[in-house]
């Protein structure tokens, strides 16, 4: 098992990469965080790992939400609220547990970060895409129609425990769902993960533990550096997280989060911004390319029929359009990019408009 540590200038904590769930209750009462788990899981995730839930603690409530993004709703979070209160006893000292993906831990999160102005929690990531992204950082959301992540807090947990075995019964496209953040992090900050991504497709793909493990300690490691240097995303460092992520979520509220996957749509936000940064003159056209190449090899289909004036209204809910300044990261090699601000309106546009026009 390998240690990663997210130093930060308050509540830092572990990242537990190849941990054995089966061991986690030591290590809970040592956090020394509460006296009652309040499990968030999914349905799904729930009747592949019932017997491990119904062990990770002694004294627990599990509860179930649906196994889609709609999870992430405000109706599901004040139902989760509802039934948190009818536990919440004098004698109880109530932390989370988030078991499942991505959504599992914004919502479990975010509600660990508003109930009683904040209650410890823990992240166990299920999926390939919350062992290496969602999980780590602290960012915790739920969605509303208008746009993704719009409700959210900076909330960090007390720890992560990540356990490589929970990926052999994921379904193929959850897993590229998670290659697509892993591909991101090896364009925005690692070339040796780029192009080892790009040359062991096949042993990457059935889950040769080695390639995982490497996938794994890689990407946490670049997401904890970032995370400690700018925790709060309030230096800028921490943007070039977001590469490929404003078309990603914009394309995800177009489609009511139910026709595209999280991974598909960053794919398509990554050639998207790759392309953008080609036409502002950040990029030779030969790395846009080496994006296209290795979005290939991993199946991604990237053309995607989409009305360019609706989807660039919804950018302008995005986090990262500050008072009309469009900002976006861009790149300008493999394993380097930048976050330019003020970028015109009509190149978004003629982007958006060209995207699919385009013979890569």
């Amino acid at each position: 098992m390998e240690v990663i540590r997210i130093n930060l200038k308050e509540n830092s904590y572990n990242v537990y990469v190849g941990f054995n769930i089966a061991n986690l209750e030591p290590y809970l009462n040592k956090l020394n965080i509460g006296n009652f788990a309040f499990i968030i899981t999914s349905k799904k995730i729930y009747s592949l790992y019932k017997n491990i839930i119904k062990n990770i603690y002694k004294d627990y409530k599990v509860f179930k939400v649906i196994d889609r993004e709609e999870a992430k709703s405000k109706e599901w979070l004040f139902s989760a609220i509802n039934t948190l209160l009818k536990y919440d006893k004098y004698n109880k000292k109530i932390f989370v547990i988030c078991f499942g993906g991505g959504t599992i831990s914004d919502l479990g999160g975010f509600l660990a970060s508003i109930y009683k102005r904040g209650i410890p929690y823990i992240n166990i990531p299920t999926t390939l895409l919350a062992q290496i992204d969602a999980s780590i950082g602290g960012k915790t959301a739920i969605n509303l129609k208008e746009a993704k992540n719009i409700l959210g807090t900076f909330y960090q947990p007390r720890a992560i425990f990540i356990d490589p075995v929970f990926l052999n019964k994921l379904p193929e496209e959850e897993l590229k769902n998670g290659l697509a953040e892993a591909i991101k992090y090896g364009i925005i900050k690692n070339k040796e993960l780029f192009y080892f991504l790009k040359d062991n497709y096949k042993k990457i793909i059935s889950l040769d533990r080695d390639s995982i493990l490497k996938i794994l300690k890689e990407s946490i490691k670049i997401k904890a550096d970032i995370v400690s240097k700018d925790p709060n995303e309030k230096l800028g460092l921490r943007t070039i997280l977001n590469f490929g992520h404003t078309f990603a979520h914009a394309l995800e509220t177009y489609s009511s989060y139910k026709s595209i996957s999280h991974g598909k749509a960053v794919a398509i936000g990554m050639l998207y911004a790759s392309y953008l940064s080609f036409i502002l003159g950040k990029c030779s056209f030969s790395e846009v390319i080496k994006v296209k190449n290795i979005l290939d090899i991993y199946s991604f289909k990237t053309d995607i029929d989409f009305d360019y004036i609706k989807l660039y209204k919804i950018f302008n809910y995005d986090k990262k359009f500050i008072k009309g300044n469009i900002r976006m990261v861009l790149l300008k090699r493999i394993g380097e990019v930048e976050v330019i601000s003020n970028i015109p309106k009509e190149k978004v546009l003629e982007a958006l408009k060209n995207f699919n026009k385009i013979s890569f």
